[in-house]
């Protein structure tokens, strides 16, 4: 094939009958949609837009970018693509670590598994085949015995399982690699133990990413890790770690605080980096070939995970009223293990939490309650009392209940918010409604509002832009903690695969990637972009709102502008002549 950086093989496995083969796609997936996530949705459209979330007919597809596993900084990050149970739309998880190299050492760009197992099996990929092993003895353990047991199995392989959330189909269990690293918003861990699947080995291998310009790209890739070196945020992460946020969204005013009530929590010195640090004896780690270092090994009382991250902290932390570090960490290493997001965990608690107060579910737990919140995460993952309607996630829990909970279930299509609280900052509040799922990683604006870089005006350019290149990023695939943009990335690529690119170009790229996202969202029964009804009905404490109210006609105004600026029509749908100029649907890349 033309292009370098690429292995030009995908594997493909049906689970059914236990045959694999390896696809080699043409040239125009990569011209495209890059890798990544733009190609894992391509694929996933071109395979068809009916499969129920659980059903065998539900693709899981893992894909890497041409970056994977490369010497580029940031280099270890691979994402699976699949229909959420929690959104039934399309959702591309993504994971650091080390899973995704270990696919480009075995001289491949993804890995897709189809149908069902008839019976618990865990898969080994071979360059040239998937072979499926019986995990009846696997099944029911916890994603660190699992791991352990299989890395014992086999010396230097990297594993990816679920835990008993995953088996249960909890709707938003994740996909566990490496210990502590999660493939893990929208419930691949419920899609992947519907397949009967519990673990996915993948053993050393020893292939090596092929470059179009060796010199060129060596030397455009030392200047990279030169700069990323001496980049003061880079400093700043190694020390402190992504919960550095929770003082700074603290003193910013977004930090989500039970059940998104308030934007500040009175008890948040007790989770920041600085508590962290003291309580955890935290170590920086980082992921394969990552001088940021921002994961931080913990080890306390007999106990070690690497983390808290800032999301986990702020939603099982300061979203649930706790502000101890050892019962952060504690709730982080149940979820890790069990095989639970903790973004959407936090926030399915802190509904429970709130629904409780009102008299609305029969719960002794309150907010602030740390042996509460560990209660509630086992009974979620093992479907057991109140637990099995929660593992539902928030929107369905909602309807359940009824009597107006739907007002303080903060999510979006059925996905958790993440990231702040919108009302310290609206911006992520419309960057969270038009993205193709509500997460902070579509894009943040926080940091540009907290600094007081957005007028009003600005906001619907700024996040549609911020969107279409995330989508790139995402494809390419780099971390978002890599603290430099397409004017370093564009000749780096170029390098790398021999495709010649411009900034713009991997902007289009983007673009294109986010409209085939919003088609497919709309095929699986998207019907609006909007907010929980409370981030409306209640002041806003901070950035662009603060002391007043963000009413729907404010933000109408928003997604008017987001939509002309998009070329698509007042209802958010893209026009055919946005599809046209972007080569949209196109013709099917992928065929069985």
């Amino acid at each position: 094939m033309s292009y370098r950086g690429y292995f030009h093989r995908v594997l493909i496995a049906d689970l059914s009958s236990g045959a694999s083969k390896v696809w080699t796609p043409p040239e125009e997936l990569w011209e495209l949609f890059l890798g990544g996530k733009g190609a894992g949705l391509k694929i996933l459209y071109d395979l068809g837009l009916d499969p129920a979330p659980l059903s065998p007919e539900n693709p899981l597809i893992f894909m890497t970018g041409p970056i994977t596993g490369s010497p580029v900084p940031t280099s270890a990050r691979s994402c699976v693509v699949f229909f959420s149970p929690l959104t039934n739309a399309p959702v591309d998880s993504h994971a650091g670590g080390h899973f995704g190299p270990a696919l480009r050492r075995l001289g491949l760009d993804g890995l897709i598994l189809l149908g069902r197992a008839e019976k618990p099996v865990f898969l080994e990929v071979r360059p040239d085949r998937v072979l499926l092993h019986p995990a009846e003895e696997l099944w029911g353990k916890g994603i660190f015995s699992t791991e352990k047991i299989l890395r014992e199995r086999y010396p230097g392989a990297e594993v990816a399982s679920i835990g008993p959330a995953g088996e249960r189909r909890v709707r938003f269990a994740c996909i566990g690699t490496g210990f502590w690293r999660q493939f893990g918003r929208g419930g691949a861990g419920a899609v992947m133990g519907a397949k009967n699947v519990k673990a996915i080995v993948v053993p050393p291998g020893h292939e090596k990413i092929p470059l179009a310009d060796e010199a060129r790209f060596r030397e455009l890739n030392k200047k990279l890790v030169e700069d990323l070196l001496s980049h003061p945020m880079r400093k700043k992460r190694e020390e402190l770690g992504t919960t550095m946020w929770i003082r700074m969204a603290q003193e910013a005013g977004f930090l989500p605080t039970r059940n998104f009530r308030e934007c500040r929590f009175e008890r948040f010195e007790g989770i920041t980096s600085q508590a962290m640090k003291r309580e955890l004896s935290w170590e920086p780690r980082g992921c394969f070939n990552c001088p940021i270092r921002c994961g931080k090994l913990a080890r306390w009382d007999g106990f070690e995970l690497e983390g808290p991250e800032y999301e986990t902290t702020a939603f099982l932390g300061a979203n649930c009223g706790i502000g101890e570090a050892k019962a952060v960490a504690y709730a982080n290493w149940l979820c890790d293990d069990l095989g639970l997001d903790t973004i959407s965990t936090g926030v399915v608690i802190s509904f429970a939490l709130e629904a409780a107060e009102r008299g609305l579910l029969p719960l002794s737990q309150r907010f602030g309650d740390a042996e509460g919140v560990f209660a509630l995460i086992r009974m979620i993952a093992n479907r057991e009392g109140i637990g099995d309607l929660l593992a539902e996630g928030t929107r369905l829990a909602a309807e359940a209940i009824g009597k107006d909970a739907e007002y303080f279930a903060i999510q979006v299509d059925g996905m958790e918010l993440s990231g702040v609280n919108p009302k310290g900052c609206a911006s992520m509040g419309l960057s969270l409604a038009t993205a193709d799922f509500a997460s902070h990683t579509r894009f943040w604006s926080a940091t540009a509002e907290m600094q007081g870089a957005l007028t009003l005006d600005s906001v619907p350019k700024f996040v549609k832009e911020g969107q279409d290149e995330v989508a790139a990023r995402n494809s390419l695939i780099v971390c978002d903690f890599l603290p430099f943009g397409f004017d370093r990335l564009a000749p780096i690529f170029a390098a790398l695969t021999g495709m010649e690119v411009s900034e713009e170009a991997l902007m289009r790229a983007g673009e294109r990637i986010e409209n085939l996202h919003r088609l497919m969202n709309l095929a699986r029964g998207r019907k609006e972009d909007t907010l929980p009804e409370r981030f409306f009905s209640e002041p806003h404490e901070a950035g662009l709102f603060a002391g007043r109210y963000l009413t729907r006609e404010d933000f109408g105004r928003w997604l008017l502008e987001y939509y002309r600026l998009r070329g698509w029509d007042e209802k958010g749908r893209p026009t055919p002549e946005k599809l046209s100029a972007l080569g949209l649907p196109g013709e099917k890349l992928f065929a069985l």
